[in-house]
């Protein structure tokens, strides 16, 4: 077992290489945190070979290749994605319990279903924004589902995400109004990520639905999510973290063989939507 400070010391080293030379964490930098954080991440050479026709674009360009890459991925079952986020999701300090998103909670993993203080299934993007509901694709995409508490689920409901409201009875670090949700800060990062995946991956080609973000909070049931300016702050304001980087390897490597090329490439936002 390494000292905390050998601990520290390994991990400033690897967010210094991800953040200054954007190649992901090799199976060497891995070994370097003995909590198993980074879970199997691709080989330097792997992660190459994987975003090589993405290289170089820009705009709607790159908006475009990289969803080649990213499309048809391995598409899980609605009851598939229990089992699946007990994995992805798991607490990095206690390994029989999941994080949940907005409230921040350590709770069991099998305290999961529908009744009071229970965990389910959060569509980050809203499945009534666009209809999609749980049907296989969007509907069951790891890369925006994540454990939430089941009132707090509800109360999210499909509000789109912005800034302000009051603080939430129970997910105190978050608020709401009548038409948006701001979770808690460590998380906004990672809620603008996975909408920003969402609306490369379904694009409307092989007869899927089309998202697409913007800067509305009142969509309905469009297939549009907002605020779009909001998000490009969030993802500015709490940059990807060890829990996203690892959570992106398990479903990458176990579950959907694909990857969140936000979480990898950070820069590539600017380059699509700036």
């Amino acid at each position: 077992m390494f000292s905390k400070s050998l601990k520290l010391t390994s991990l400033l080293l690897i967010f210094a290489l991800l953040f200054t030379s954007n190649v992901p964490f090799s199976s060497n930098d891995a070994q370097a945190v003995d909590d198993g954080i980074l879970a199997s991440p691709l080989t330097s050479s792997t992660y190459n070979d994987y975003y090589k026709y993405a290289v170089g674009k820009r705009g709607t360009e790159l908006k475009k290749a990289l969803h080649d890459i990213i499309d048809d991925h391995t598409e899980i079952s609605y009851s598939d994605v229990w089992d699946a986020l007990r994995e992805t999701d798991e607490d990095p300090k206690n390994s029989s319990n999941v994080i949940l998103i907005y409230s921040g909670r350590s709770q069991g993993k099998y305290t999961n279903g529908s009744s009071v203080d229970n965990w389910n299934r959060e569509h980050v993007w809203a499945k009534s924004h666009g209809k999609f509901g749980t049907q296989m694709g969007p509907g069951t995409d790891l890369h925006h589902l994540r454990p939430e508490d089941v009132s707090i689920n509800s109360d999210r409901g499909n509000k789109e995400f912005d800034d302000g409201g009051i603080y939430h009875t129970e997910a105190t670090q978050c608020k709401t109004d009548n038409d948006s949700w701001e979770p808690r800060d460590s998380v906004k990062g990672d809620v603008a990520r996975m909408l920003f995946y969402m609306t490369v991956r379904y694009e409307g080609d092989s007869g899927e639905i089309d998202l697409e973000l913007n800067n509305s909070v009142n969509n309905g049931y469009a297939p549009y999510h907002g605020k779009l300016s909001t998000l490009l702050q969030w993802h500015a304001q709490d940059p990807v973290d060890t829990f996203e980087i690892r959570r992106n390897n398990i479903i990458y490597n176990k579950w959907q063989h694909n990857r969140n090329p936000f979480i990898d490439h950070p820069e590539w936002v600017q380059l699509i939507w700036k």
